[in-house]
């Protein structure tokens, strides 16, 4: 996603509440509210069609009915156009102070981020990152809203940001998921401190920490990579509310769950690149079976 998604987020009141507090913390911030201000008084011209039918009857015979309404549409796409120049001088403005870069990910997508230090970053599907580029040199820190996979370069601090916590290292791979339903870290080399709920936590390699809203969990793992870096998802030991809600990042399918007891639990894993299998992968285990109807999968009970 282009560094404008924010900046226009921000004008409509979009913004989640987190997303504004890291915005408010730009050295740009001020510079923002004035624009804004400045748009708000901006007012494009008035059109009254009475009011212009009336002073048109009064003029003089040979102003026919063509030139008038080419009038009407002169004042109308005049007022057009001042909004648009006015809006183009205020983004572009914004744009150019900001330096707020951002990325987001559809369904089913994913993209390889080069950051200003040569470190890596790859965010998974449905996700959205952004960081502040002219500040990067001082202030190596990201905001996170999904998941994501950073090969870190050694230099100063680096620190991701999400609804849940904070994320630190200073060189070293490791993944980060941040989903409604839980929020899970993964340390593949080095070592990252994960600050959560007024505690923090040190992962070495293979460390794994989860958490989720009654549990804190760390364990450690075998894999020297993320699942979805190679197209499939591996769950344990999650609703199938929640294995439902992963499903739906890499898939553009809703489901109907009628009669479905959806926080039974399922451990395995379905692939990101074949919808039969997937859904196999899930329905199987949990002796369900499906139906298609367009893009809504029904599940039933066998």
């Amino acid at each position: 996603m282009k560094e404008e998604k924010v900046i226009k987020k921000w004008l409509k009141n979009e913004l989640s509440k987190e997303e504004l507090e890291a915005f408010k913390e730009l050295d740009a911030y001020p510079t923002y509210i004035k624009l804004s201000e400045q748009a708000r008084h901006f007012k494009a011209p008035q059109f009254d069609e009475q009011s212009s039918i009336k002073s048109l009857k009064s003029q003089i015979e040979f102003k026919q009915q063509g030139a008038s309404k080419r009038k009407k549409m002169y004042y109308y796409y005049a007022g057009i156009a001042a909004i648009l120049v006015l809006g183009f001088f205020i983004f572009n403005t914004i744009e150019s102070v900001s330096g707020l870069t951002s990325f987001e990910t559809k369904i089913a997508d994913t993209e390889h981020i080069i950051l200003p230090d040569q470190s890596e970053v790859d965010l998974n599907a449905s996700s959205t990152l952004n960081y502040v580029s002219n500040q990067w040199d001082t202030k190596r820190t990201l905001e996170l809203d999904g998941e994501a996979y950073f090969e870190v370069t050694s230099g100063s601090k680096f620190t991701v940001n999400t609804t849940y916590g904070t994320v630190e290292v200073l060189g070293t791979k490791f993944n980060v998921k941040s989903r409604t339903y839980g929020f899970e870290v993964t340390c593949y080399e080095g070592s990252v401190a994960v600050a959560l709920n007024d505690k923090e936590f040190v992962l070495k390699q293979n460390d794994q920490l989860l958490y989720d809203s009654s549990s804190i969990q760390k364990k450690k793992i075998e894999k020297k990579s993320p699942d979805w870096k190679n197209k499939y998802t591996t769950l344990k030991s999650r609703t199938l509310e929640q294995v439902l809600e992963e499903f739906s990042y890499y898939y553009d399918v809703d489901f109907d769950v009628k009669g479905i007891n959806t926080s039974r639990l399922y451990t395995g894993s379905f692939p990101h690149n074949n919808l039969e299998i997937a859904l196999k992968s899930i329905t199987l285990p949990l002796e369900l079976t499906y139906q298609m109807n367009d893009k809504t999968v029904i599940l039933s009970n066998k």
